[in-house]
């Protein structure tokens, strides 16, 4: 036995080298190989170590705490589980790599234990459409071996194997009662709703994208326990799937992740996501080649547009050109969607009596302010005949008249049975009109400070803000019916002028800041079911209203001096 004095003798592994350290690498790794005893290599085994040990030292450093959202009831982990990182790039060494991290909450955490228990519990108290949400989650989990987080033990995993298999609901019938109930875009189109939910992946991405709605409508910000599950639980369904194809249902699963993630805190993640679906469509030959019956494409190209208004963009090249077909029933069903973007052979006559007289003046001058404003801006080439200054200056004044007669337009806000459409369209009018004859972004007319007819509320309130208010008020259930396309065009100006603006990004209070971001989150949320809001269609007439959107955005910012980023 050796004497407690002796100095303990360090034993080397022989013949080990050391390494030199890898450089830190994305936050989150997805290890593929084709053979089971690849993922025992050198290489990849010395990739995950490293992974995993950077990672250890991160959370012991610790992160700054994130503001909390409107619920108040976000912790700092909570929030992060809502950035989805993207399954769409990959390193040389076969590595899939992503520029975020996302991982579940940790075993110690009481929001995803105890809150998933209580989805799964059955109870009549719960919430009807997270219970059936949270069901159709668990029923996709048919391996929750190989799907559970590696942080989360047997006992611990959210969905974990019924002892009792009579416990265990169908998918199918499960899927019935969801195409029955959803009332999320698309909904009425009962073929379009079978096909999107007779695929797993889909269908849960759809379910997913029914959670964020549900939690916004709740007043939550940020994801709830259940939604993060959701998405991400989709995102290792697509990852999966990108390894082996890239068929139709892969994308729309990942169309559907965006429309999940759009309003969110970090645009990086959500630019990632989409350049990555951008590259899967060029790899299938564009969107025109895209599959079932030309509804993928068609699906795309609504969504992609609304993401580029709401965001400021210019329309994707990938887009150019390419018009929905139409329907070859000669029957219509749903409504058109006539707005001040989109009114064939200028005929706005089919709005007249479904809204107030006052409503209705509205939509014709900005209809008129749309079409006048294209019109002296679409003049091109650097020399302009000295007879179109008279033209121009026509245009300028008619403009500016519509403009006052804006302004000087009385609210119902105050009245006994205020009229939230009239007030919808009249605010969105201020913030449209402002940017287009000042040539100022929507942001900046957005947050003009907006004064109430009456002095009974004296607190600050700024147009987004007012805006948002109205739309509340309103019943968008059946999407104002046969205004759905005013609908559109009103969420689609206030989504563009809540995208956030250096100044609430570096310089408002943290309160106002917290405004701006309910109000973006909530109106992007409120452009992409309007843009959808019965079905294809009418799909072609949406597009054109979008790409007038589009188009006007552009001529402001051609008014202002600056492109498009």
């Amino acid at each position: 036995m050796a004497s407690p004095n002796e100095t303990k003798t360090t034993k080397r592994r022989v013949g080990r080298k050391r390494l030199p350290p890898l450089p830190q690498g994305a936050p989150i790794q997805f290890v593929v190989a084709s053979h089971p005893d690849d993922f025992r290599a050198d290489k990849t085994m010395r990739h995950v170590r490293s992974h995993v040990m950077y990672k250890h030292r991160g959370e012991q450093r610790g992160a700054s705490p994130r503001a909390r959202s409107k619920s108040g009831e976000r912790s700092d982990l909570a929030a992060a589980t809502t950035r989805t990182p993207s399954p769409l790039t990959t390193s040389p060494e076969g590595v899939y790599q992503s520029s975020e991290f996302l991982a579940p909450p940790g075993p110690s955490s009481t929001i995803w234990e105890g809150d998933f228990y209580q989805y799964i519990s059955q109870s009549p108290s719960i919430d009807p459409v997270r219970n059936l949400a949270a069901r159709i989650i668990a029923a996709t989990a048919t391996e929750p071996s190989r799907s559970a987080p590696p942080s989360f033990d047997a006992s611990e995993y959210p969905f974990p194997p019924t002892a009792d298999g009579s416990r265990q609901d169908s998918l199918e019938d499960l899927k019935i009662q969801y195409v029955g109930n959803t009332d999320l875009f698309c909904s009425q189109d009962t073929v379009w709703m079978e096909t999107v939910c007779n695929n797993r992946m889909s269908f849960l991405s759809h379910v997913s994208v029914a959670c964020v709605y549900k939690d916004v409508a709740e007043g939550f910000l940020d994801d709830t326990a259940l939604t993060v599950y959701a998405k991400t639980k989709v995102l290792r369904m697509i990852t999966d799937n990108l390894s082996t194809q890239t068929d139709d249902f892969t994308i729309l699963s990942i169309l559907h992740l965006l429309v999940s993630e759009i309003g969110g805190q970090n645009e990086d993640v959500f630019d990632v996501h989409q350049d990555g679906l951008v590259r899967i469509v060029n790899q299938r030959g564009g969107i025109a080649n895209l599959g079932l019956q030309g509804n993928i494409a068609t699906f795309l190209i609504v969504v992609i547009l609304s993401f580029t208004i709401l965001r400021g963009q210019s329309e994707p090249a990938m887009l150019h050109g390419f018009v929905p077909s139409r329907r070859s029933s000669g029957l219509s069903i749903y409504p058109r969607p006539i707005s001040p973007l989109y009114a064939p052979h200028g005929d706005l006559s089919p709005l007249h009596g479904t809204c107030s007289d006052g409503a209705y003046q509205i939509i014709s001058d900005m209809h008129d302010l749309t079409h006048t404003f294209v019109a002296r801006w679409n003049y091109t080439g650097e020399f302009l005949p000295t007879s179109s200054d008279s033209q121009l200056a026509s245009y300028d004044g008619h403009m500016q008249q519509i403009y006052t007669r804006i302004l000087v337009s009385r609210s119902t806000e105050d009245s006994v049975a205020p009229d939230w459409i009239y007030e919808c369209c009249r605010l969105a009018a201020l913030i449209y009109c402002r940017s287009i004859v000042q040539g100022v972004p929507l942001s900046e007319s957005a947050n003009v400070l907006h004064a109430r007819s009456s002095s009974v509320d004296a607190s600050d309130t700024n147009l987004i803000s007012a805006l948002h208010n109205a739309l509340e008020h309103t019943d968008r259930r059946e999407y104002w019916g046969d205004m759905c396309g005013v609908l559109l065009w009103v969420c689609l100006v206030g989504g563009a002028a809540s995208w956030p603006s250096s100044y609430y990004l570096y310089e408002a209070t943290p309160d106002v800041q917290a405004s701006a971001a309910w109000n973006r989150k909530c109106f992007a949320l409120f452009a992409v079911s309007s843009s959808l809001s019965y079905g294809f269609e009418h799909a072609s007439a949406t597009v054109e209203a979008q790409r007038m959107m589009l188009h006007v955005q552009h001529l402001i910012n051609l008014k202002r001096g600056m492109s498009p980023h």
